[in-house]
């Protein structure tokens, strides 16, 4: 008895929400004492209203910028002098994502050799800058440093080929002091007089 009494606005609320909740309208119509039409007219006008609204949404959305990917937003903090750690943070990307990142940008910036190289021998920057700190005091160019380092090279081939030759002489001198030795004993072998016929050529 009391949905009778509910106004034309509380009808149309009503058929609403048991439209929502998958009644038909066969259904909506024996719980409120409404006809078929009415019926009809209130759920076309609501779903007119939502796809109106929907629409409008999705324009709305469309006009606002879209985010950029998070590899263009560190190609540009890259670009801008951010370090790794930054980049990372304010990203919120794990350490290694943010290490793929910058590989790629320096590829980009066609620096990717320089990066191998940090890789490589980043432990071995300390000595390399005290050597350009060296280089830039003694106004040394280039090819001054190639011949250096053909020097070291050289010599150290020297130094190798000398330790070689110091190990062969004490080798031969350990075998010279054996054979000295081993000739002096009574019971070394002997070597036979050449006119003696013999097939042994030593003996006891």
């Amino acid at each position: 008895m009391s949905e009778v009494l509910l106004n034309k606005y509380e009808k149309e609320k009503r058929v609403i929400e048991l439209h929502l909740a998958s009644k038909t309208r066969r259904e909506i119509a024996k719980e409120l004492r409404m006809s078929f039409t009415s019926i009809s007219k209130i759920i076309k006008a609501y779903e007119r209203k939502i796809r109106l609204q929907t629409k409008r949404e999705e324009s709305n959305q469309s006009t606002q910028p879209k985010k950029s990917p998070i590899s263009t937003q560190a190609f540009k903090l890259f670009r801008d002098g951010k370090k790794l750690t930054d980049v990372a943070i304010e990203l919120e990307i794990p350490a290694r994502k943010a290490l793929k990142l910058f590989s790629q940008f320096l590829g980009l910036e066609r620096m990717e050799d320089c990066y191998e190289f940090y890789k490589d021998y980043r432990y071995d920057i300390p000595t390399f800058l005290s050597i350009n700190n060296f280089i830039k005091r003694n106004n040394i160019s280039g090819n001054n440093i190639a011949d250096v380092l053909r020097t070291a090279n050289d010599v150290n081939n020297l130094n190798q080929t000398q330790y070689n030759l110091k190990t062969e002489v004490k080798n031969l001198e350990q075998r010279k002091m054996y054979l000295q030795n081993y000739s002096t004993s009574p019971y070394s072998l002997q070597p036979l007089p050449f006119n003696k016929p013999n097939n042994n050529y030593y003996y006891y």
